[in-house]
């Protein structure tokens, strides 16, 4: 069993990111022609305890997964689950260290999960989720948002983590985020959020929908395609989240 580490500070930027990250075409190569699951600063614990775990609805047993983080130093270990609840499988079934930028496949019979395991410090990753749809729902398990070190360094969703699924369906989204502790926001937002619109252009982003306070939180937003959207947790107080859980269906 790895060791706990609690109440660290939130890593502001993941300085490995690089700029195509999330180009489902990276180097001009061909991509998925599935659904692409995006997360952004998704604080990583140590210990299989407090795993990200990942659910969603793929129509073959495969999924690509890729990951930038804030710190080249220690390991993150990928197991594909059948289910977000299962125990994380035997360590050969899963990749020891998952590497930094790269796609990885991942394969298991009646696929629907993904575990990522930190050895190490804490870190901040974000997080690419590539499979062939069967369903655009999805659950995401997270140790913890952390209270963001300020408002300058967290300007434009930059402290926070934010999921978005690609491609944009027109109809009737919702998500529930669930925690232990703390108070928070949800937030679905319109606009180019994952290019940093807002900081470059003084722009806000649209409010599809929110909702502040204890958990749990609710949003419910008709979605228009092409616009594009972006599922936003924040912290809100002074205590960090913890034990967090987002469910979210994507029409």
């Amino acid at each position: 069993m790895r060791r706990i580490v609690i109440g660290l500070a939130l890593l502001a930027t993941l300085t490995a990111c690089s700029d195509n990250f999330f180009d489902p075409t990276p180097n001009g190569k061909t991509g998925s022609t599935g659904v692409q699951l995006v997360g952004k600063n998704i604080r990583m614990l140590p210990s299989e305890a407090a795993a990200i775990r990942v659910s969603f609805r793929p129509k073959d047993p495969s999924v690509r997964v890729r990951i930038a983080r804030s710190s080249s130093e220690g390991r993150v270990s990928a197991c594909p689950m059948r289910s977000i609840d299962d125990p994380l499988p035997p360590q050969a079934s899963c990749l020891a260290d998952l590497p930094n930028g790269v796609r990885s496949s991942l394969t298991t019979p009646g696929l629907g999960a993904v575990a990522l395991v930190r050895d190490g410090d804490p870190i901040s990753i974000d997080l690419l989720v590539d499979y062939e749809e069967d369903g655009r729902a999805f659950e995401i398990r997270m140790p913890t948002v952390a209270v963001p070190p300020g408002a300058a360094a967290c300007k434009d969703n930059a402290c926070n983590p934010f999921f978005e699924l690609t491609p944009v369906h027109g109809g009737t989204f919702t998500s529930t985020a669930t925690f232990q502790s703390g108070t928070g926001k949800l937030e679905l937002l319109a606009g180019r959020v994952l290019a940093r619109s807002f900081s470059s252009t003084g722009i806000p982003y649209g409010i599809a929908a929110t909702q502040t306070g204890p958990s749990p939180l609710t949003v419910t937003a008709q979605l228009n395609a092409p616009s594009e959207y972006a599922l936003a947790l924040s912290n809100t107080g002074v205590v960090d989240m913890t034990v967090i859980r987002i469910d979210a269906t994507w029409p």
